[in-house]
């Protein structure tokens, strides 16, 4: 498949996600992180919810692809699969973000080449996603891309080491 095809694809899907699925997914996101102390609470609740939906709005707009390329099937099957995986519940929320996440970061990964979290988020000791063209880096990628929980592995990211 290459990514016309799957920019096709994912835009047939994202008519499904209705305005009632981005409720339920942004609940998901703020029960995930009701433990969390500010201001990190706000930034993976609310803002990271604002640059899924933004994503998808985004998504729903692309019209055309500038370079045309394969997707690696590899790559696409295990991001499918770790999405997947990490969102396998019967709750109508987790469901509904687990149905947002797979378009989003699909989107992200394959058709327009970005980090799955906003240039500029905030992490633990103040480290940000920066840019410095015409590379992202991430002061995360390094020590949560063997953890099960995230997506790192899959990000366009640099380590923010690789800035020294």
């Amino acid at each position: 498949m290459n990514r016309s095809e799957l920019l096709s694809e994912l835009k047939n899907e994202a008519r499904y996600i209705s305005n009632e699925d981005l409720s339920l997914a942004r609940a998901a996101i703020m029960e995930a992180v009701e433990n969390v102390p500010e201001p990190y609470k706000t930034i993976y609740s609310s803002d990271y919810f604002t640059f899924l939906y933004e994503s998808f709005l985004r998504l729903k707009r692309h019209d055309q692809i500038q370079a045309e390329e394969e997707i690696d099937a590899m790559d696409y099957s295990s991001l499918l699969d770790s999405i997947k995986d990490k969102g396998t519940s019967p709750d109508k929320k987790r469901d509904a973000l687990t149905r947002l996440t797979s378009l989003v970061l699909t989107y992200l990964v394959f058709i327009v080449k970005e980090p799955l979290h906003p240039v500029g988020m905030i992490f633990p000791g103040g480290m940000r996603i920066t840019q410095k063209e015409p590379h992202y880096y991430c002061p995360a990628k390094d020590k949560q891309s063997e953890t099960n929980i995230s997506f790192c592995e899959f990000c366009i990211c640099k380590d923010s080491s690789e800035l020294e």
